[in-house]
């Protein structure tokens, strides 16, 4: 986390381990920040996810060009990781380690461009062939895409594309994404293959969600529903065999 924001959060989590980061002096991220995620990953870690929260702008989008052209553990990219690249995806062919992207339709359209009126006419063609997008996508960038959404669209490389069948609108919640995330690194660190995390976490976390909704309503859903319920889902995922 940025430097200047270590006390705060140490003050409000209990289960996290930080570790400072240069920052900007408002809070954000510095792109010198990069030196310590490349070193900290080299020695320590098996998986990156990172986008959730860090903002956008230009130390953002240098930080992370930097990191997609140095890393060699799986990444997964989500939120403004994303859109620090919008209109770069030619960055993401040259990444050293798999990549996974998990945007919603506005983000999809954000990605491949930057030009605001383009995004329109962009989230309706995404919103019409989602299956033909992400394959596409995939294809062209050598990256794994969750195309979030009712339903949430898996492609790999390779061509291969799964339809998730788990979720529900009471997940179209601020925080749900960032725990799709969270789960799908999770399983990248057990050692899952970006393919099988992707559908897996994803399968999981809809899962959750439904449980959720089902004790709760989805009315009043919040992202810390899907977490408390994370138990649930991998018991029913156990007995299911």
């Amino acid at each position: 986390m940025p430097e200047t924001l270590v006390d705060i959060f140490q003050q409000r989590v209990t289960e996290e381990m930080v570790l400072p980061l240069n920052d900007t002096g408002r809070g954000t991220l510095s792109v010198k920040a990069s030196e310590t995620i490349i070193d900290f990953l080299a020695q320590k870690a098996d998986v990156l996810a990172i986008g959730p929260g860090i903002a956008c702008d230009a130390d953002i989008t240098d930080l992370m060009m930097r990191i997609l052209e140095t890393v060699t553990v799986p990444m997964v990219l989500d939120a403004d990781a994303i859109n620090s690249i919008s209109g770069r995806t030619e960055i993401l062919k040259d990444a050293k380690a798999p990549v996974i992207l998990t945007p919603h339709v506005g983000e999809m359209a954000r990605l491949l461009s930057r030009n605001s009126e383009a995004n329109k006419k962009l989230i309706a063609q995404i919103e019409k062939d989602k299956i033909r997008t992400a394959v596409s996508f995939s294809n062209e960038t050598g990256t794994y895409l969750l195309l979030k959404g009712a339903p949430t669209i898996i492609s790999e490389p390779d061509g291969r594309v799964f339809i998730n069948t788990t979720g529900n609108p009471g997940m179209s919640t601020a925080g749900s994404g960032d725990v799709l995330t969270g789960i799908i690194a999770a399983f990248l660190g057990q050692g899952l293959n970006p393919m099988d995390a992707s559908v897996l976490g994803t399968y999981i976390h809809g899962l959750a969600g439904d449980i959720a909704a089902t004790e709760k309503g989805m009315h009043s859903m919040i992202a810390t529903d899907i977490i408390e319920r994370l138990p649930e889902a991998f018991a029913v995922l156990k007995a299911d065999g």
